[in-house]
């Protein structure tokens, strides 16, 4: 197939053009910065503002694709509170003009992968996990908000006889690549500023709550097969079906780098709300699509600690 990505330059965007290329797929890669090259993969790379709806659509014209992976868009939840109608129009009102566009140029069999978030699913008590998707959201920040939006808008657009749309709504996924900004890297990064004798301590935040983390990899490659099968639902979970304590993740991490953890609790990192377990099912997308977790956690954690190395090592050079 040939496949519109948006958001190419983000964190996903390198792995999941990757997993396309490596099956075959022709990608059209979008993003607002440099495009990430894939050795031997077969990749347009342009540098286009979702904003732009002229080069949008004179892109689509020409390129006529087959199928849609949005995956842009604002992704911190935390600076979300800061600008709301920005992440609005990032998240929202950028995702009804490519979808239009979309829908003028796709075949009748195109599909619309919309990347969603389970962080729209907001607080869930203990009796409610694993969460599955007829879990009705309950957004708490603007960035849950604008990605609930954002399917709704899509559901409506869709209806009145739009292309089709699969929503995925992915859990905490981690891999090279990853911004320090979250949990997992911020860790890797520090270990491996410990090993360098740049810090003492790992400053952390709540241990005590557990999460369902994938490897990147295994997401993109969920996506993929979403893309591939088309099944019938119109929304999938992706997880793990599994959760770890942050505090079993650093402890990982610690033995991994073969040193004794040396950690000191910052209050600044504490949220006074943080929901105690997070954890989805994937048994939906697995029986769809035929979908297993392939990549240990262990190694996941590993291949980010050598991420943070190497790009200390870079800093320093």
């Amino acid at each position: 197939m040939k496949i519109v990505l948006t958001g190419a330059g983000g964190f996903v965007g390198p792995h999941l053009m990757r997993e396309l290329c490596a099956v075959g797929h022709h990608v059209i890669a979008i993003d607002r910065t440099a495009i990430p090259e894939i050795p031997g993969g077969s990749v347009t790379g342009v540098r286009l503002d979702l904003n732009d709806r002229l080069a949008l659509y004179d892109l689509f014209a020409a390129e006529r694709p087959d199928a849609v992976i949005h995956a842009a868009g604002w992704s911190h939840v935390g600076k979300s509170w800061e600008n709301p109608s920005s992440v609005f129009e990032s998240n929202v009102i950028n995702t009804i003009w490519l979808y239009q566009t979309a829908c003028e140029f796709l075949p009748k069999d195109g599909v619309f992968l919309y990347i969603s978030s389970a962080d729209i699913l907001g607080p869930v008590s203990p009796g409610q996990l694993p969460i599955t998707e007829k879990h009705e959201p309950n957004p708490r920040s603007p960035y849950a908000v604008s990605k609930h939006s954002a399917e709704m808008i899509l559901r409506v657009l869709e209806s009145n006889g739009g292309a089709r749309v699969i929503v995925a709504r992915p859990f905490n996924h981690i891999g090279p690549g990853q911004s320090p900004g979250f949990v997992c890297p911020s860790f890797a990064r520090q270990i491996a500023e410990i090993e360098a004798g740049r810090r003492d301590f790992l400053m952390h935040g709540n241990l005590t709550t557990r999460r369902d983390f994938l490897d990147v990899r295994d997401v993109a490659r969920a996506y993929r097969m979403l893309l591939e099968q088309k099944p019938a639902d119109p929304l999938f979970i992706i997880a793990s079906g599994e959760s770890h304590s942050i505090q079993s993740i650093v402890e990982m991490m610690f033995t991994i780098a073969g040193m004794t953890p040396r950690m000191k609790a910052d209050p600044a990192l504490f949220r006074p709300a943080d929901i105690s377990e997070f954890r989805g099912s994937p048994a939906l997308l697995q029986n769809r699509t035929g979908w297993r977790p392939e990549i240990p956690l262990q190694q996941s954690l590993r291949d980010l600690l050598d991420d943070a190395r190497a790009h200390l090592q870079l800093a320093k050079s």
